[in-house]
């Protein structure tokens, strides 16, 4: 992110060459084994296409201005990774900002949840699905799915979803343990696409005379997009997880960085 949003507009960027940069980047990383699958980037109306994959034919030029979606992974030795964050290169429209923070909203609301031991993901694909709902919009795939270690990125059987699969096979209870991606979107057909991933695990979070209770804790740590976020649409519980999940990221990943490198993390989250 950092790489990108220095370079735009003075270096030639497209889709299939920061897709490129991107896999430089994971090779220095140590025990990198591979990406976990072929990689999305995906600008402006590209973003639309929900699985788009760029080639020679279609491959088009960064601009700083509207978004990037990036839709990314790799295979490492300590697990498996599949992230997306949908990235503003430039100024952007209320539009944008309007659907980037419904889909946020829906993000944080999933991955704040707290639910009663013996839910599947049919019980919970609504919370995210809410704002969009709300105003009358929706996408047309799983709000999120298992994560394998250094085997399929798509693994079962935990999911979210509000329809029962086909099979019956990834509709399972959820456990302490599981991994599963929380990732709603949009995608304006002509547009641009917005979809906002992490991976999640499930944990153990409370018990009473009600029962055991569990939550999720984020396992990527990544800034959201500031400049994409209407605060004033965000609730209060919104603001607080975002914030304290923005610490969480700085505090992390911040010794790993170069001081200008770090400078940007700090501005990208500041609290709200």
């Amino acid at each position: 992110m950092y790489w990108l949003k220095s370079q735009i507009g003075k270096t030639k960027i497209t889709e299939i060459s920061a897709a490129e940069q991107l896999e430089q980047f994971r090779n220095t990383q140590e025990h990198y084994v591979e990406p976990s699958f072929a990689p999305i980037i995906a600008y402006k109306e590209h973003g639309a296409i929900v699985h788009y994959s760029a080639t020679k034919e279609s491959d088009v030029e960064l601009k700083p201005e509207s978004f990037v979606l990036a839709d990314t992974g790799g295979h490492y030795l300590e697990g498996t990774t599949d992230i997306t964050r949908t990235i503003a290169l430039g100024s952007l429209t209320q539009e944008e900002k309007e659907m980037y923070t419904t889909v946020l909203k829906g993000h944080i609301q999933l991955e704040m949840a707290r639910f009663l031991q013996g839910c599947s993901g049919q019980s919970l694909d609504v919370l995210a699905r809410t704002p969009l709902w709300e105003k009358g919009l929706d996408y047309n795939h799983g709000t999120g799915h298992g994560v394998g270690y250094l085997l399929s990125v798509h693994e079962g059987p935990n999911s979210f979803r509000y329809r029962p699969s086909v099979n019956g096979r990834n509709d399972c209870v959820f456990e302490e343990g599981m991994i599963t991606s929380d990732e709603p979107g949009i995608y304006l057909e002509g547009k641009f696409g917005i979809r906002l991933e992490n991976m999640i695990v499930c944990q153990k979070d409370m018990e009473n005379d009600y029962g055991s209770f569990l939550c999720f804790d984020a396992l990527t740590l990544v800034p959201f997009e500031r400049s994409a976020i209407i605060a004033e649409e965000l609730s209060t519980k919104e603001k607080e997880w975002l914030n304290k999940y923005h610490q969480k990221v700085f505090e992390t990943i911040a010794p790993y960085l170069t001081e200008e490198e770090a400078g940007w993390l700090r501005e990208e989250t500041q609290e709200f």
